[in-house]
């Protein structure tokens, strides 16, 4: 089966070049690359498996995403992030191991630029219930890297693919949807590397609880009744913790108090007294 591998990419000539080159040295052949360039094109790549095209400037990983798939001819998908990797018979690997599922996701190597070293599997225990794709921030909470997904294009577009309105956070919101309407398999195998703490590109986590927020908000839309109030109160108890840890006393005690009603969860009790010992 034809592999189409998506990357959305915004001024990082080096890191694309190892990206595309760890796709074509993958070891399967019946592949194409699909290279979305936001706003400005460089490098240069002369394998006819790659496509390029060029975007208006949006800031916008998931928009890219998406209009790539649109115009892959692969009926397997898979991502990757310009400034990662793929390990060598990734995609081989998850083409054996798709089976009859919708979508099949790997282990990931967590790469870490701060301290410039391995740092071991993003995934050490992965049970697929539905509330552990939700709950990201609990014991078995799986966040799945965009690198680690395979799916199929019929697939991707029946459930709408990536939310355009997110410019952060769309990982977990595409995870949540990708896991409630399909039959998705945990292949526990390294197939990636992710690079992790990164200060540029296209998509920069800036520590912003509204963004933060906000994907969660668009996440609770497919929710309903008590299980939407859960996870907002739940939502709000963890951006309380966060703003505790980089000191923003204030807002950690306000979102932190919001996130003990109507269901105290610790997270929120956590981000109080941080808060107030610091």
């Amino acid at each position: 089966m034809r592999v189409s591998v998506v990357i959305p990419t915004y001024k990082r000539p080096k890191e694309l070049e190892r990206a595309v080159n760890s796709v074509l040295n993958n070891g399967y052949e019946d592949v194409e690359v699909l290279i979305g360039y936001d706003g400005e094109k460089y490098g240069e790549f002369k394998d006819e498996r790659v496509k390029t095209f060029l975007f208006k400037h949006t800031g916008n990983p998931s928009f890219i995403r998406n209009r790539l798939v649109e115009l892959a001819s692969g009926e397997l998908i898979t991502f990757l992030d310009d400034d990662d990797e793929y390990l060598p018979g990734k995609i081989g690997r998850q083409v054996r191991s798709i089976g009859d599922f919708d979508a099949v996701f790997c282990n990931i190597l967590v790469y870490n630029i701060k301290i410039g070293k391995y740092v071991g599997p993003a995934y050490k225990k992965v049970e697929l219930k539905f509330e552990n794709f939700l709950y990201i921030h609990k014991k078995f909470g799986v966040l799945v890297h965009v690198n680690a997904w395979m799916m199929r294009k019929e697939f991707f577009l029946r459930i709408g693919g990536f939310d355009e309105r997110l410019d952060f956070g769309e990982d977990w919101e595409f995870g949540v949807r990708v896991f409630k309407n399909g039959r998705v398999k945990f292949d526990n195998f390294l197939g990636a590397v992710h690079y992790m703490y990164r200060t540029d590109g296209l998509n920069v986590n800036v520590r912003n609880p509204e963004k933060f927020l906000k994907a969660e908000r668009i996440i609770s839309e497919g929710l309903s009744g008590l299980e939407r109030i859960r996870f907002l109160n739940y939502v709000y108890g963890v951006a309380g913790y966060k703003l505790a840890k980089i000191k923003k006393k204030k807002e950690a005690i306000l979102y932190s108090l919001r996130g003990l009603f109507p269901f105290p969860n610790t997270f929120a009790l956590r981000g109080i007294i941080r808060a107030l010992i610091r």
